[in-house]
């Protein structure tokens, strides 16, 4: 008895990803005609029946399946923009696959099992992936984007903060306001958005050269901005700026449980991202409020235009936060 062919045999003569067959057979699923050509005519070579489902299967094989890779997922930032994410992703017909990673681990094969890689369209990953695991993507035909963040990687799309703008915002503020000595608590080594902040502040607070700035590493968590804090105030700053909201929480804390000093008559302090928590009455925090409901709706512009133009070539989208002023700052 002749065995029946594969959507893998399928996607390996049409030249195609095995969720792009999926898709060819799939009313409604957004493909290029071009590819739903391939796809057809490379089924009918091999005899190849599709299998139907009914519109209420969770069957990994019925394609629309987007992989999304986020880092710190403690920390309050990524659980609103996986709900961005999901929520755009989810209007436009796709389901999400999440998947954390460490504290600067680098995103690889080992990260995902290979029956749920088969299955993917298309990888969102905020942790920079290795050079085989991009080459691997491009060899399955899986789309990879950047999400916050831009290594340059000419093959894939990214859609991310303009995170310098931010930090030279908070160092203007700063500036016009005539702090001497100002703090800043950084994030973890190696991070890009943090390094991308801290130039920023760095640079333009390079400008005005009657400033003295004093840095600590915060590590993105509201222990690190606790204890950042304290050792900065031994060089009697009157500024500090956060790389994230989450450490300037534990500075703003620290200031009122072991000093007098009062926020923001005698030090002012700015964060960065403006996560909900950041309007609470007990923080008030001024910060620099990322765009993320826009970013997650140009991620999935991003993956329907891959899917439905072959030609499809990388897009990268920087776009602009806004300054958000609150209580912290004068």
């Amino acid at each position: 008895m002749k065995k029946n062919a594969t959507s893998q045999e399928v996607a390996k003569l049409a030249g195609v990803s095995q969720s792009a067959v999926s898709r060819g057979f799939t009313k409604g699923a957004s493909i290029s005609s071009r590819t739903k050509l391939r796809v057809i005519e490379a089924a009918k070579k091999l005899g190849y029946k599709p299998q139907s489902y009914s519109a209420s299967t969770s069957n990994l094989d019925e394609g629309g399946l987007v992989g999304v890779i986020l880092p710190y997922i403690t920390n309050r930032y990524y659980p609103e923009v996986l709900i961005e994410l999901h929520e755009a992703l989810r209007h436009s017909g796709y389901r999400v696959l999440l998947i954390t990673t460490d504290d600067g681990e680098e995103l690889d094969d080992n990260l995902i099992q290979p029956n749920l890689k088969e299955k993917l369209i298309a990888i969102v990953s905020a942790t920079k992936p290795t050079d085989a695991f991009v080459e691997n993507c491009l060899n399955k035909q899986i789309q990879l984007i950047a999400f916050n963040r831009n290594w340059k990687i000419p093959t894939l799309s990214s859609v991310t903060c303009d995170h310098r703008y931010g930090g030279e915002a908070a160092s203007e503020h700063f500036i016009n306001n005539g702090h001497t000595k100002i703090g800043i608590i950084e994030g973890p080594k190696g991070s890009f958005v943090s390094n991308e902040r801290c130039k920023g502040f760095k640079n333009h607070i390079k400008n005005s050269k009657k400033i003295k700035l004093f840095s600590e590493r915060g590590n993105f968590t509201y222990e690190g901005g606790f204890e950042s804090t304290k050792k900065l105030l031994k060089n009697d700053i009157t500024a500090v700026f956060c790389a994230d909201d989450i450490m300037a929480f534990g500075c703003l804390d620290y200031i009122k449980q072991h000093t007098k000093l009062s926020v923001p008559k005698h030090i002012e302090i700015i964060g960065y991202d403006d996560i909900s928590t950041a309007n609470w009455h007990s923080y008030n925090l001024t910060t620099v409020r990322q765009p993320i409901q826009k970013m997650s709706k140009l991620i999935t512009q991003i993956i329907d235009d891959n899917l439905k133009d072959p030609e499809f070539e990388p897009i990268n989208y920087l776009l602009q936060g806004k300054f958000v002023y609150r209580k912290t700052t004068r």
